[in-house]
Formats: C-alpha cells, sequence, structure tokens
C-alpha cells in the first residue's frame, strides 16, 4: 500500500509539474509569436514586398513541408524520445508513391499509398524500440539510413519526373486557394486537430503522463510500449501526408528530398516551446517554430547572406531556446 501511495504521489506531482510547464508553455507561445511578428518587421523594414501575400505564402509553404512532421515530434519530445528518421521516411513516401504513380497507379491511391507506408515506417522503429528496450533516438540512428538508402535503391539515385500532372490529385492537392497554398491550409488543420489531441485527449494525457515520470506511469497502468508505438506511428504518417502533399506540389521526387529535416523538425517544436525534460509540448508553438524558421531563411535570402548561415542561426536558436526553456523551469520549481 505505501508503494501504491509513493506511485500515485509520484504521478500527481508529475502531473501538476506537467500542468505548470503547460502554463509555461502557452506564455512561451505568446513569446514565440512576438518574435515571429518581430522578425517579420524587421525584414519588411529594409524590404517592404517580404509582406506581400504571395511572399508571406512561399515562406508558410515553406515551413508546412517540414512543419506539418514537427507536430507530431511535440509529442515524441514530450515522451522524452526523438525520432531522427523523419527526413529519410518523407524522403521514401515520396519517392515510392512516384515511382508507383509513374508506373500507373492512380495518384490519389498513390497519395494514400504514401500516409500508410510513413505510418509503416513509423510502426518499425516503435516495434524496434519496444522489442529491444532501446529510446527512439537510438533505434532511428539506423532507420535514418536504411530509409534513405532504401529510397536510392528505388530511385536509382535520380529524380521521379513523367507525373500525369493534369490528374486532380495534382490540381487540387498542389494549387493555391485564395493565394493560400493547400498545403498551408493542411498544416494549419493538422495544428487544430492534433492541439485537441495533446491538451484534451486521454491519449495526449497519457503522452505528458509518461513523458513526466515514466516508472510511476507505468506502475499507475498506462501503456508505455503501446503508447510510444502510437506516437511514432503518429510521426510516421506525418511524414507520409507532407510527402504526398509534396509530391501533389512538385510533380516529382527528388532522392535527395528532405535532407536535414531531423534538425529543422526537432529545432520547430524546440523553438516552439516543447522541453527535452519532456512532460510538456506546445503543438502550437511547433508550427510558430517552423514559420521562424522558414522567415529566418527568407530573410537572409532578401539580404544577400548565404544559405549556409540560415543553419547557424537555426542552431544558435535551438541553444537559446532550451537555455530559456531551463531557465523557465527553475523558476517553475523555485515558486512550486
Amino acid at each position: 500500500m505505501a508503494g501504491t501511495g509513493r506511485t500515485l504521489g509520484a504521478l500527481m506531482a508529475g502531473t501538476a509539474a506537467a500542468v505548470r510547464m503547460r502554463r509555461v508553455a502557452e506564455v512561451h507561445e505568446f513569446g514565440v509569436t512576438a518574435v515571429l511578428v518581430i522578425l517579420c518587421a524587421a525584414v519588411a523594414v529594409a524590404h517592404p514586398r517580404f509582406l506581400a501575400a504571395r511572399s508571406l505564402a512561399n515562406i508558410g509553404q515553406q515551413a508546412a513541408f517540414f512543419g506539418i512532421i514537427s507536430l507530431g515530434m511535440v509529442f515524441l519530445l514530450a515522451m522524452r524520445e526523438i525520432d531522427l528518421s523523419v527526413g529519410s521516411n518523407y524522403a521514401l513516401t515520396t519517392i515510392v508513391a512516384a515511382t508507383l504513380i509513374k508506373d500507373g497507379l492512380q495518384p490519389w491511391l498513390g497519395g494514400l499509398l504514401a500516409v500508410l507506408l510513413g505510418i509503416a515506417l513509423g510502426a518499425v522503429n516503435g516495434v524496434l524500440a519496444n522489442v529491444f528496450r532501446l529510446p527512439v533516438i537510438i533505434v532511428t540512428l539506423g532507420t535514418l539510413t536504411a530509409y534513405r538508402g532504401f529510397g536510392l535503391v528505388v530511385s536509382g539515385s535520380v529524380s521521379i519526373g513523367g507525373q500525369p500532372v493534369d490528374s486532380h490529385f495534382y490540381g487540387w492537392l498542389g494549387r493555391s486557394y485564395g493565394k493560400i497554398p493547400f498545403i498551408v491550409i493542411v498544416f494549419a488543420a493538422a495544428a487544430i486537430v492534433l492541439t485537441v489531441v495533446f491538451r484534451a485527449s486521454p491519449f495526449g494525457f497519457a503522452v505528458r503522463a509518461i513523458g513526466s515520470n515514466e516508472e510511476a506511469a507505468r506502475l499507475t497502468g498506462y501503456p508505455i510500449g503501446r503508447t510510444r508505438l502510437l506516437v511514432t506511428m503518429l510521426v510516421g504518417g506525418l511524414c507520409g501526408l507532407s510527402g504526398a502533399l509534396t509530391l501533389a506540389f512538385f510533380g516529382a521526387a527528388d532522392p535527395g528530398v528532405g535532407t536535414g529535416y531531423e534538425l529543422l523538425v526537432v529545432a520547430a517544436a524546440i523553438i516552439g516551446g516543447t522541453s527535452l525534460a519532456g512532460g510538456s509540448g506546445s503543438v502550437p508553438g511547433a508550427l510558430l517554430g517552423a514559420l521562424i524558421i522558414s522567415v529566418i531563411g527568407a530573410g537572409l535570402t532578401q539580404f544577400g547572406v548565404s544559405a549556409a548561415w540560415g543553419t547557424f542561426v537555426t542552431g544558435a536558436i535551438i541553444v537559446t531556446a532550451v537555455a530559456f526553456d531551463a531557465f523557465l523551469r527553475r523558476r517553475a520549481a523555485a515558486r512550486a
């Protein structure tokens, strides 16, 4: 009984901490929004056309390609896990769908297959992590290379074009609606749905409880392995969804697509307020983080700065965000 009491006490303490960190995350969302507005205003002072509708649409579109995946990464980070294979998963699903469509598969089925394949690849990560009792980051160190290599085999290391661009799949999913690219609309809709799931569903509560105190969550009855599997499948499915939308927009697949997305996806989530310490996260923050990364890249281009500096700036922002998160956690703990 004493052990059960301690377990419940630990879980309640972890839950209370998660509530406090959720409030911190909400405050962080306002701060990230302010940073995004300031960045846009700063660039627009020197380049007023930066705020033109077409320019903003391009920024949102570039953010959406990796930002959709970052929404799922919030769930993994909240469980103290990281998936490093997201870029390779995204590339493989895009390449496989493009190859099959080129060989005669109906484009809509190809897009659906991309999503299902992404879920399957995510499930492989989750199953391996559970069976061998390894952190997801260790498993995906291997699948990162395996998925990328298989994509190169399927594509023959060359771009896959020749898609039937007259199909409604490309006409509807690859177009803009009122100057807003369809992928941006999907990005926003996915953020709304996953925010509700993360904050208000039993699944989201389980993710946060496990991230706050895994041992207490296990003893209380939370299915750790199953939850981890479902989250890796969610991340994989979002990789496939982004891959399908990428194919619809470009009408082609390149074997190098998604290279470096591992950094961008994790960076967007961390910049948006999701902590590496687990137990809390912010799906809207991940959306804002992706936009900030895209604005930085576009802004540097406007000023004629090498794109390589974008990676440096993104890394510097990650360090700053992690340090700021640690400061907020220490402050919240001191108040508690």
